[in-house]
């Protein structure tokens, strides 16, 4: 059954990565990542490098000002204005980034913004993407640099070498934040895919549901989610009992579909936080997934211009009942990993995981993955336990899916899907929605390296 579900894998995986490699080929060329109908940047405009006058700094409501003309301009390219310190020669400008799917457009866009908003006295420009609340890297530009190269024939590798890529100071008072951000309540509601291998009776199954989504964002980094969720057809057994010696931790997934759909996926209180400019951290309680509730934290050492970091996460949580939503059954475990991460050239990178997972089974976790041009990702991950069981070894692979490929507008919007032996209880992780490194790579030197070429774009 093993060797069977491999080919099954490797089989998918080779199939998808050649979807990806010809859409890649298609349009790399001409139409790198996005073929698309978006706007064109608005050209830079030249300030005077003589005009040094910084008595503007003397009007009480210069924040607030230069917030309304920033986000004025941003707002066109879907940014908004996150947080803004200025002075005299430089400013930072901390931006939500909720279009582009390839960071530097949105490091481009934000760019010229600042270069046709800011007095000529400001010579600096800092600017510091903030996901969920996170300042993940900062990226420093000389104002006159980004007026040479724009035309240049040579202008993309020139900005990105004479680009500082480093890690974002900590918050300060001296950084004015827009109050119309906190608190902030979202929600969305659509369909998805769950693909996988039930060990029990050697299919592969699948389940399609659709999801309701509500967020609502206290303040910079806390925040309180939840999800409900309703199957719309699928063939996950739910009358073949499981047989394993380990906790049923996923082998009766079956039951929470008999007997709790629809369910309550999730009920949670995240924090986000930085405790060093170099050191992210995440802390989060509630019902953390459909199977299983508790507390979890989480560490991330991931210097923005270093290719490799490491990671440590810990989690306490008990079994949810299966019908009754908010009840747990009797079982309970600790459960975490140590983590180390590597990014290399041409959009690959690993990922390998050892600790405890949550049948009390000790292992690792190798996973590989590679981010295409055209905005396209495949993966494959394999796990092996100690656990004495036949299915002590689980294997899989994900793919993910940019929608603007699909609509031809820009947009962060994208479709996962991942296939493997998620059955077994083997192996199992904590399926948590919010880990960091997913959330700061993309805007680290490496992958920014990668896209750089649409910066300009």
């Amino acid at each position: 059954m093993a060797n069977k579900q491999t080919r099954v894998v490797a089989t998918g995986l080779t199939a998808l990565l050649s979807l990806g490699l010809i859409t890649h080929t298609a349009y790399g060329q001409q139409r790198t990542f996005t073929p698309s109908y978006e706007t064109a940047p608005t050209p830079i405009k030249r300030h005077n490098p003589n005009d040094t006058d910084s008595s503007w700094l003397n009007d009480a409501d210069i924040d607030k000002t230069a917030r309304k003309y920033l986000n004025k301009a941003l707002r066109p390219d879907g940014l908004r204005v996150e947080a803004l310190h200025l002075q005299a020669t430089q400013a930072e400008l901390r931006f939500r980034n909720n279009r582009y799917n390839v960071t530097p457009q949105a490091f481009g866009r934000a760019a010229r913004a600042m270069a046709n908003v800011l007095p000529n006295s400001v010579s600096t420009f800092v600017l510091t993407p903030v996901v969920d609340g996170l300042p993940v890297s900062s990226v420093t530009f000389n104002r006159s640099d980004l007026e040479a190269y724009e035309n240049h024939p040579n202008g993309t590798k020139l900005s990105f070498s004479n680009a500082v890529i480093s890690d974002p100071v900590l918050k300060t008072r001296d950084l004015k934040f827009d109050e119309k951000l906190y608190p902030k309540f979202t929600w969305s509601l659509g369909p998805y895919v769950e693909l996988n291998h039930d060990d029990l009776t050697g299919s592969n199954q699948y389940s399609v549901r659709a999801r309701a989504n509500a967020d609502w964002h206290i303040s910079p980094g806390f925040s309180l989610s939840g999800s409900v969720t309703k199957e719309l057809f699928g063939n996950i057994s739910t009358n073949t009992p499981s047989t394993s010696t380990l906790q049923h931790v996923r082998s009766d997934r079956g039951l929470y579909i008999e007997q709790g759909d629809p369910a309550v996926e999730k009920l949670k209180l995240d924090y986000l936080f930085k405790a060093t400019p170099s050191v992210y951290g995440r802390l989060s309680a509630g019902y953390l997934e459909r199977a299983f509730g508790g507390v979890s934290g989480e560490l991330l050492w991931k210097p923005a211009a270093q290719s490799w970091g490491l990671g440590a996460e810990v989690n306490r949580v008990k079994q949810r009942d299966f019908g009754n939503v908010f009840s747990f059954q009797d079982y309970e475990v600790t459960s975490g990993h140590i983590s180390a991460y590597k990014e290399f050239k041409g959009g690959l990178s690993t990922q390998i995981d050892v600790g405890r997972y949550l049948a009390g089974d000790y292992g690792t976790t190798l996973s590989f993955d590679k981010r295409f041009t055209n905005g396209w990702s495949a993966g494959v991950f394999a796990t092996k336990s100690n656990a004495r069981v036949d299915e002590d070894t689980k294997t899989g692979f994900r793919v993910t899916i940019p929608l603007n490929w699909i609509m031809k507008t820009p947009s962060r919007a994208n479709y996962d899907i991942a296939f493997g032996s998620s059955g077994a209880d083997a192996g199992s992780r904590l399926r948590v929605d919010n880990r960091l490194y997913g959330k700061v790579r993309e805007y680290h030197s490496t992958e920014l390296d990668d896209s750089w070429a649409r910066f300009w774009r």
